[in-house]
C-alpha cells in the first residue's frame, strides 16, 4: 500500500549569497580657481570666434563691394568692346577686299620679272612663237637655228631666281624657206619665293 503525504515539507533554508563590495566613487573636488579658468578660457574661445566671424563678415562685404565696383567697370568697357569688335571687323572687311589688289600687284610685277628674264636669256637666232604663264607654271614654245642653243636657252632659263625645272617637251625640225629650222616646246615652273630672293 503506497502512502502520499500531502502536507507541505518545511523548505530547506537558502544560504544568502555575499553581496560585493561596490568601491566608493571618488569624489570630484572642484576647486574655484579652476572653475573661474575654466569660465575664462571658454569666454577666451568664444570671442575668438565671434572676432574671427566679425573678420570674415567684413573681408567678404568688402569682396563684394569689390566685385560690384568690377561689375560697373565691366558694364562700362563693354561699350569700348563693342567698338573695338566693330574696328577689328571692319578691318577685316577692307583686308578682304585689298587682298585681290595686292594680288594683282604681285602678278603684276612677278610676271614683269619672268618675262624680263626671258627677253634677256633667248639666244641669237631663237625666236619664240608662243609664251602661256600663270602663278606657278610657264610653257614656252618657239623656233631656233640649232638644237645646242635650245640647249643654251634652258641652261639661262635655270640660272633665273624665277624659273625653274626647265624641261623640254618637243624637238622637231622644221623647214622654213630654203632653211632648216628647230621646233621646240618648253616647260617650267614658277614662284614667288624666288621673286622675294630676286628683289633683295
Amino acid at each position: 500500500m503506497i502512502k502520499i503525504n500531502l502536507a507541505p515539507s518545511a523548505k530547506k533554508g537558502r544560504v544568502p549569497k555575499p553581496k560585493a563590495v561596490k568601491a566608493p566613487r571618488p569624489a570630484i573636488k572642484i576647486s574655484v580657481k579652476a572653475t573661474f579658468l575654466y569660465i575664462i578660457g571658454v569666454v577666451i574661445v568664444v570671442a575668438v570666434i565671434a572676432l574671427t566671424f566679425i573678420m570674415q563678415s567684413n573681408r567678404i562685404g568688402s569682396l563684394n563691394s569689390n566685385i560690384d565696383q568690377l561689375n560697373a567697370k565691366l558694364e562700362e568697357l563693354k561699350v569700348y568692346k563693342a567698338t573695338v569688335d566693330s574696328l577689328e571687323m571692319r578691318e577685316r572687311e577692307l583686308g578682304t577686299l585689298i587682298a585681290p589688289i595686292r594680288e594683282l600687284n604681285q602678278n603684276r610685277f612677278f610676271i614683269a620679272h619672268v618675262l624680263e628674264e626671258i627677253s634677256k636669256n633667248v639666244p641669237e637666232f631663237t625666236w619664240l612663237t608662243s609664251l602661256n604663264i600663270n602663278q606657278s607654271t610657264m610653257g614656252l614654245k618657239g623656233i631656233t637655228a640649232s638644237n645646242l642653243l635650245v640647249a643654251d636657252f634652258m641652261n639661262r632659263l635655270e640660272d633665273s631666281p624665277y624659273i625653274n625645272n626647265v624641261d623640254l617637251m618637243v624637238l622637231l625640225k622644221k623647214p622654213i624657206g630654203k632653211q632648216e629650222m628647230m621646233e621646240f616646246t618648253l616647260t617650267t615652273n614658277v614662284g614667288y619665293e624666288a621673286q622675294a630672293g630676286g628683289q633683295q
